[in-house]
C-alpha cells in the first residue's frame, strides 16, 4: 500500500477578476486540513479537504462558512473508530447547528451544498450533500461526483435529515481531484480534460482559469503523488494572465461573540427521589474493587528494570560483534599481511546506539507515564462512584457522578490500555447502578452481520409472518438487503444478505431513484401477496415480493407536489407520506394496482399547527389511525387522526414514568395489535429505547444495551426493528446489523 502526498492549489475568480489567495486570506469555503498533533488515534493518517457552498454574497457567508469548517475539522479529527462514520458525523453536526441557526435567528437563512473528501494512504474517502460538484481526474479519463443529475436534493440546512452521498477510490500516482462550486456544474465534463487528464497541479491551474473565464468560482485542485524524491510543495498558488484583473481577497470582520455551537439539549428537569439509593451507598465499599497502589509502582519498576536487562544484552552483543570485525593479532604475525577492514559497520553502529538507547528509555517513560495515568484513572472512578451513592436523595447530582465515572472508563478505554480488567469492573458498576436510577433494563447484544466500509445503514425492516426474514437499507450505495432467517429472527439461512434491489435498476417503465424509507406491506383488497414496500425519491412505490422474487413500481399521483419527504405509513391499505417540507402527511387510497390523490382528502386534518417541518419521524396504527409524531427536539404527539385530537404529549410521558427526557431522538415505531399495542422510540442522544402505552403515554419500559467492546449501543444506532414474545431488538449503526436480547 503506497503512501501518497497531497499537493494543493487553489483558484477563487469573481466575475473573470482573479483574487488573491495566501495563508492570510485564503479563500472562504474551502478547508485543507492536515491531521493535526491532537487527533485522535484512528484519525492521525486521515487529511482533510472540505468545500463548503452556502446561498447568498460570499462576503456575507464567509464568517459563517468560516465556523463551519471549523466545527467540520473539529468533529472530524476528535472522533474515532470508522473514517465515513466520522466524516459523517461532523457533516450532521454542521447540518444541525446551521439548521438551528436558519430556525433561530433572524438573519437570512442559508442553505448550501458540502464535498468532504479524506485522503488516507492511496485510499480516497468522499461524502457529499446538497447540492455540490466533484471531479476525479485519471491518465484515461474524469469521473463526476455525483456521477449524474440527481432528481432530489436535500441541501445542508434545511433538515435535520440529509441525504449523503458515498464514494471510494484507489488512487494512483498522478490523479488529480477537483473540488469546485456547484455553478460550474452546467459544464460538460469533457470540457476539464485539459486540466485534469495527463497533466501536473501547475498546468491544471492555468487551464482553469481558461475554462472558469468571465463567471465566478471557488475551486480547490489536489493532485496525489507518491514520488518522494521530488520537492513538491504543499501548496501551489495559479498565476493569473498576463494583463488580467487581480484582486485581494475579501475578508469580512468576524464578532468575536458570534461562535457557532452544536445543537444542544434542553435543560434538565427535576428528577423524583429513588428508594434503592441507599442501599447502594450501603453497598458501595463492599464492591467496588480495590486499586493497589504497590501493584501499579511494581508493574512501573519492573518494566523498567526489563528494558535496562534487555539494554544490557544488546550491549554485550555489540562488544561481541566488533570484536569479530577486528579480530587480534597473533605476536608472530607479520604486519604487512594483515588485510584493512572495512569501517562501514563500526560507523553505523556507532549512529545506531544513541537511537536505539533512546528509543528504549523513551519506552520506559512512556510506559510509566500510561501506568500512572491508569492509576489515576482508577483513582477518580472509585471516587465518583463513591460520590454517587453518598448524596442520597439527590438523583440528579448521583447521575453526573456516574456518567463522569463512564466518561474516564471511555478515555482509559481509548486513550490509555484498552481492556484493563479494574476499569472495566468500575464501569460495570457505575453502568448497573446508573441502570437502577434511571429504571433502565440492559440488554445484551451482539453484531448479526457486519457490512463492509463505506455503507450508510439507515433503515431495517422485518418480514412479517411466520417465514422471517431482515430487510436493511444501505443509503450510502443505494442497495437494499435481504437477510433470510427463520421464524424466530435469530437464526439466519444464508451466509451474507443478498442485494435485492439497487439505485439505478430497471423497474418496470421506470428506474429506481434514492429509497427514503420502507416498511412491510401486508396482502389485503389492493394486493394479493405480501411484500416490502419502499417510497422512492422519483415519485413511486416500489414493491418486492420475496415468494415471486420479483419487483413492481407504482408511480404516485402529484408527486411532482412533494418537497422533502422522509417516511412513510400505511393504514388501511392507504398510503400516509411525511413531507416536512411541505409541512403535510400526504394521503394516497388504493384503486386497483394503483393509488389515487383524492383532492378533497389530500392530506392529513389537524386543528392546530403540529409543526411537520419539526418532525423528525412519524407512525400509524394499524387498528385505529392513531398517529405518533416524534421531533427533532425531543417532543413527542399522539393524536386521534379521526377526531384531529391531541391524546398526549411529551409532557403526559414525562409525568408517566420517563425520568430523563428525550435528547436527540431519531425513530418512532408502533408495535402489537390492540391494547397490547405499544410505541417504541429510539434516543441516540441519551442511548436509550423507551417503550410506551400507544393508548395512555405510560412508560412501559427503558432499554439500553451493552455492545461487545463494552459501548452503549443505543448511543449509535441509526434504526431498529422489534420482534415480540420475546423481546428482540434488532439495530443499525453505521455499518453493523446488532440483535439485542435481555439476558
Amino acid at each position: 500500500m503506497s503512501e501518497l502526498q497531497a499537493v494543493t492549489g487553489q483558484l477563487y475568480i469573481v466575475d473573470g477578476v482573479m483574487q488573491t489567495v495566501t495563508s492570510g486570506s485564503p479563500t472562504p469555503g474551502i478547508l485543507v486540513q492536515p491531521p493535526p498533533s491532537k487527533a485522535a488515534r484512528s484519525r492521525s493518517r486521515d487529511f482533510l479537504f472540505v468545500h463548503l457552498t452556502l446561498s447568498g454574497n460570499v462576503g456575507e457567508t464567509a464568517v459563517l462558512t468560516q465556523d463551519l469548517l471549523d466545527l467540520i475539522s473539529q468533529k472530524f479529527y476528535a472522533t474515532s473508530g470508522s473514517l465515513t462514520a466520522a466524516l459523517r458525523g461532523a457533516i450532521m453536526t454542521a447540518n444541525q447547528t446551521l439548521l438551528q441557526r436558519n430556525l433561530t435567528s433572524k438573519e437570512t437563512a442559508r442553505e448550501g451544498g458540502i464535498t468532504c473528501a479524506v485522503l488516507r494512504q492511496d485510499e480516497l474517502f468522499t461524502l457529499q450533500a446538497g447540492e455540490t460538484l466533484a471531479l476525479l481526474g485519471h491518465n484515461f479519463g474524469i469521473e463526476r461526483l455525483p456521477p449524474r443529475q440527481l432528481d432530489h436534493i436535500t441541501p445542508l440546512g434545511r433538515t435535520s435529515g440529509l441525504d449523503i452521498r458515498y464514494a471510494h477510490h484507489r488512487l494512483q500516482s498522478g490523479d488529480l481531484m477537483l473540488l469546485a462550486d456547484p455553478r460550474l456544474s452546467h459544464l460538460p465534463t469533457d470540457d476539464f480534460n485539459e486540466a485534469l487528464v495527463d497533466t501536473d497541479i501547475e498546468s491544471g491551474l492555468d487551464s482553469l482559469i481558461d475554462i472558469v473565464a468571465d463567471e465566478s468560482a471557488r475551486l480547490l485542485m489536489i493532485e496525489f503523488n507518491d514520488d518522494s524524491l521530488l520537492d513538491l510543495p504543499d501548496v501551489v498558488v495559479p498565476r493569473p494572465r498576463e494583463g488580467q484583473m487581480v484582486a485581494p481577497t475579501p475578508q469580512p470582520r468576524r464578532d468575536p461573540e458570534i461562535v457557532a455551537h452544536p445543537v444542544t439539549s434542553g435543560e434538565r428537569l427535576p428528577q423524583p427521589v429513588r428508594e434503592s439509593q441507599t442501599t447502594l451507598a450501603r453497598d458501595s465499599a463492599r464492591t467496588l474493587p480495590i486499586i493497589d497502589r504497590q501493584q501499579v509502582e511494581t508493574t512501573a519498576r519492573r518494566a523498567g528494570s526489563q528494558a535496562a536487562l534487555g539494554l544490557s544484552t544488546f550491549t554485550a552483543w555489540l562488544v561481541d560483534l566488533l570484536s569479530r570485525l577486528r579480530p587480534p593479532r597473533t605476536a608472530d604475525a607479520p604486519a604487512e599481511e594483515e588485510e584493512p577492514t572495512s569501517l562501514t559497520w563500526p560507523i553505523l553502529i556507532a549512529i545506531f546506539i544513541p537511537v536505539f538507547i533512546a528509543v528504549i528509555v523513551s519506552g520506559v517513560y512512556l510506559e510509566r507515564g500510561r501506568n500512572q495515568r491508569l492509576s489515576e484513572i482508577q483513582t477518580e472512578m472509585s471516587q465518583f462512584i463513591s460520590l454517587a451513592d453518598q448524596v442520597g436523595a439527590d438523583s440528579a447530582q448521583a447521575r453526573q457522578y456516574y456518567n463522569e465515572a463512564l466518561a474516564l472508563a471511555v478515555e482509559a478505554e481509548t486513550e490509555v490500555r484498552p481492556g484493563d480488567g479494574t476499569v472495566a469492573q468500575l464501569r460495570a458498576t457505575a453502568r448497573q447502578r446508573l441502570d437502577v436510577l434511571d429504571d433502565i433494563t440492559r440488554l445484551s447484544a451482539r453484531p448479526y452481520y457486519e457490512f463492509s466500509e463505506g455503507t450508510a445503514l439507515t433503515h431495517v425492516e422485518l418480514r412479517d409472518g411466520f417465514n422471517g426474514g431482515i430487510f436493511i437499507l444501505d443509503k450510502g450505495n443505494g442497495l437494499v438487503y435481504e437477510q433470510e432467517t427463520d421464524e424466530s429472527y435469530l437464526n439466519p439461512l444464508t451466509l451474507e444478505p443478498e442485494a435485492r434491489l439497487f439505485n439505478g435498476q430497471a423497474v418496470g417503465s421506470g428506474v429506481v431513484g434514492s429509497v427514503i424509507d420502507m416498511f412491510w406491506r401486508p396482502a389485503g383488497s389492493a394486493v394479493s401477496r405480501d411484500g416490502l414496500a419502499m417510497l422512492d425519491s422519483n415519485g413511486a412505490l416500489l414493491t418486492y415480493q420475496p415468494n415471486l422474487g420479483s419487483t413492481f413500481a407504482v408511480p404516485l399521483d402529484l408527486a411532482s407536489q412533494w418537497q422533502a419527504p422522509i417516511a412513510i405509513s400505511t393504514f388501511d391499505e392507504r398510503l400516509y407520506i411525511l413531507d416536512i417540507g411541505a409541512r403535510v402527511i400526504w394521503k394516497y387510497f388504493p384503486s386497483g394496482d394503483d393509488f389515487i390523490a383524492n383532492a378533497d382528502d389530500r392530506t392529513i386534518f389537524f386543528d392546530a399547527d403540529p409543526e411537520l417541518n419539526q418532525v423528525i419521524d412519524f407512525d400509524i396504527f394499524s387498528q385505529d389511525g392513531g398517529l405518533v409524531l416524534l421531533y427533532r427536539d425531543g417532543r413527542i404527539r399522539y393524536y386521534d387522526t379521526r377526531s384531529s385530537r391531541l391524546e398526549w404529549d411529551e409532557s403526559d410521558v414525562l409525568a408517566n414514568g420517563l425520568l430523563t427526557p428525550f435528547v436527540a431522538p431519531t425513530s418512532v415505531e408502533i408495535v402489537g395489535r390492540g391494547l397490547n399495542a405499544s410505541i417504541f422510540v429510539a434516543d441516540p442522544g441519551s442511548g436509550r429505547i423507551v417503550q410506551i402505552s400507544r393508548p395512555t403515554g405510560q412508560v412501559l419500559a427503558q432499554y439500553r444495551a451493552t455492545a461487545p467492546d463494552g459501548s452503549e449501543l443505543f448511543s449509535q444506532i441509526s434504526d431498529f426493528a422489534i420482534a415480540e414474545t420475546p423481546l428482540r431488538v434488532f439495530v443499525t449503526t453505521e455499518q453493523t446489523l446488532y440483535l439485542a436480547v435481555q439476558e
